[in-house]
């Protein structure tokens, strides 16, 4: 009977340590604000060498414009995503409807707030990590026509 309580007790204990840790991210498998902002001008001094070619590599992924929990995304003058590195089918959507878990109109706030020298625009966005709602800011920067970003996920309490 001893045996019974102890295997169930080691299996709980693993339950919760395997379980729980799988769904923690530690800050190593985070990036930066720093980061963010460097692949932001990583993606726009590639849209400056090869034009709108540069999109689908950044839309790919691990083909350098994809980093832990960043990735680049970019609208166009049409205010639609042009190139997104997390999920590809986001490519067309219109970014004046996007609205997260709160209602915000993140997307109409991305377009609003860029600017030639950047802004940090702050939403509520599903964490690739845990796959919980988290807030996130994100760096955008008009070049142009378009605007280029890159969010930081802010760890689930």
């Amino acid at each position: 009977m001893m045996r019974k309580v102890v295997s169930f007790l080691i299996a709980i204990a693993c339950f919760m340590f395997f379980g729980i840790g799988m769904n923690m991210a530690s800050a190593d498998d985070r990036g930066s604000e720093a980061q963010a902002k460097a692949l932001v001008a990583k993606a726009i001094a590639a849209f400056d060498a090869r034009g709108k070619g540069a999109f689908a590599e950044m839309t790919a992924p691990n083909k350098g414009f994809v980093d832990r929990d960043l990735y680049i995304f970019v609208i166009g003058p049409d205010r639609r995503t042009v190139a997104h590195g997390a999920a590809a089918n986001r490519v067309g959507l219109d970014v004046m409807t996007l609205k997260d878990q709160a209602g915000k109109l993140y997307g109409k706030a991305l377009w609003d707030q860029a600017t030639p020298t950047g802004a940090w625009v702050d939403y509520v966005m599903n964490d690739p990590l845990t796959g919980k709602q988290v807030p996130k800011t994100s760096w955008v920067v008009r070049h142009g026509d378009y605007d280029f970003g890159c969010g930081v996920y802010k760890a689930a309490p």
